[in-house]
């Protein structure tokens, strides 16, 4: 993709802005660090009939293995014992003298909702020091482009610093398939590590505001796709005080 062409569009979308006048375009780069994180996905989805009278007779009866449960509950002992071994390989009961709820089982059946630790998988994630968060896009469609403009002097030698794990849990939960009754949710990361850092070009208009005689920037984003208003931010605090001398005269 030409990034003059997406240029052009932009700014003929602006110019349709009511009483705004584009005084100044430029273009430039910012880094974005790629990680490879790896997690355990969760996967929630309601608690059958079955683990919930199980559970139910841990909590109030007295149980020394699964045979004597499948006796009670009228069940296969074939089926009782598959169940309760996920069970405990999950934590929802452990196995001491007597068959017993942990505190894990307990919150699980108030809920009713039972929660599966699934393999270990990994995801990409892009950081961007600039906005000391992560974007969302497609990379690959940002290396298409036929030119990459220079890095935004002040985004030169800004340093990752500790990643934010709640954040990278949000947007990998938010990254996962679900339908109506199961949800997956990503709860701890195991790793993250940084395999590279791509130029990402942006584009930016400086605006004359004729009806309130302001100057101000649009900055298009092309991993996210967006208008960026982080950036604008950082570009108005950086440069405004110097506009009006430059592109005003």
């Amino acid at each position: 993709m030409e990034l003059a062409t997406l240029q052009k569009q932009l700014s003929a979308q602006l110019t349709q802005m009511d009483g705004a006048k584009i005084v100044h375009e430029m273009s430039f780069c910012i880094p974005v660090h790629s990680f490879k994180v790896t997690y355990h996905p969760v996967l929630k989805k309601p608690m059958d009939i079955l683990m919930k009278m199980m559970l139910v007779s841990f909590q109030t009866g007295v149980f020394k293995d699964g045979e004597t449960l499948a006796d009670v509950l009228l069940v296969e002992p074939l089926f009782i014992n598959d169940l309760l071994n996920k069970m405990i390989k999950t934590g929802l009961v452990e196995k001491d003298e007597t068959l017993q709820l942990t505190a894990k089982g307990e919150k699980q059946l108030t809920e009713g909702v039972y929660e599966e630790e699934l393999d270990a998988v990994s995801d990409i994630l892009q950081y961007s020091p600039l906005h000391e968060s992560f974007l969302k896009g497609d990379m690959e469609d940002v290396l298409e482009f036929d030119e990459f403009p220079e890095e935004l002097s002040y985004a030169a030698g800004i340093e990752v610093g500790q990643l934010d794990e709640q954040q990278m849990m949000d947007l990998l939960t938010d990254m996962q398939e679900e339908d109506d009754e199961l949800k997956t949710y990503v709860t701890s990361i195991i790793a993250s590590e940084e395999i590279q850092i791509n130029d990402v070009p942006c584009l930016a208009f400086i605006l004359h505001d004729t009806k309130t005689d302001t100057l101000f920037a649009r900055i298009f984003n092309t991993l996210t796709n967006e208008w960026d208003p982080v950036l604008e931010d950082v570009l108005h605090k950086n440069e405004r005080p110097t506009w009006k001398e430059k592109y005003m005269i």
